[in-house]
């Protein structure tokens, strides 16, 4: 099992209570207007973050072993994220870094917010060092010794538009994520689209309510969707990529 961050085996030790079920249903982006008036109906928008732009830096080793684990269909996978929100990105407002891990179809996310120093990049982003890096999980994680891999880099850079909804009681969770693009951290400053990219996720602690569970007369199926692994396909090739 290839990892961003060596861990042991930990598909036993997630329980429901700190960790949430993904459902993830991709769409045609002709579609999204559709699927908007259909939730609209069915969830309230979140009151906080109804609407907005997401802009993530994921890293990856050069084998490209965490889109591996994507494409494979590992049980547990991972992944270590920066993530800007709004648009355009104020490069000082602070980043959030984020180690996700993911257990089957059950997922939790680690996540640590801090001020960013540096020269921003042609996209207006500040990416910082691996020293830097590894000094802000060891905050994130509380381990004082950090099994980072050595050869892991900036790998995609991501960016799309995101609404969300969360019902009453905030046991159900929805955003939908449109106009998927990508760009290379370490090469041009160009945002390509994303074929492919646009994507509904549910997330919960149980079962869907009923008045979610019938998205299939949508004509949409419930299946592994992952825009990291949609991005390294655009900007390198995919399996190719590992080759070179």
């Amino acid at each position: 099992m290839a990892l961003t961050l060596r861990r042991p085996d930990t598909r036993n030790q997630i329980t429901k209570a700190d960790s949430r079920e993904e459902r993830k249903y991709p769409l045609p982006a002709a579609r999204a207007a559709l699927l908007t008036a259909w939730l609209d109906a069915r969830l309230p928008r979140d009151a906080q973050y109804p609407l907005g732009v997401i802009t993530s830096c994921y890293y990856d080793t050069p084998e490209l072993d965490s889109y591996q684990e994507s494409v494979d269909g590992e049980f547990a996978k991972q992944k270590l994220r920066l993530r800007w929100y709004g648009d355009p990105v104020d490069p000082y407002a602070g980043v959030w870094l984020e180690l996700k891990s993911r257990d089957g179809a059950r997922s939790t996310k680690q996540r640590v917010r801090y001020p960013s120093a540096g020269v921003p990049n042609q996209l207006g982003l500040i990416i910082p060092e691996r020293d830097e890096l590894a000094r802000r999980l060891r905050d994130l994680t509380g381990l004082a010794t950090l099994p980072l891999e050595p050869t892991v880099l900036p790998t995609a850079l991501i960016r799309y538009q995101r609404i969300r909804w969360q019902s009453a009681d905030g046991s159900v969770r929805a955003s939908l994520d449109t106009d998927v693009r990508t760009s290379n951290p370490r090469g041009a400053p160009i945002w390509l689209p994303v074929p492919n990219g646009s994507v509904l996720e549910l997330k919960s602690s149980s079962e869907l309510p009923a008045q979610l569970a019938h998205l299939g007369r949508l004509g949409l199926r419930r299946t592994a969707h992952s825009k990291y692994a949609l991005a390294v396909e655009t900007l390198y090739g995919g399996e190719s990529a590992r080759a070179g």
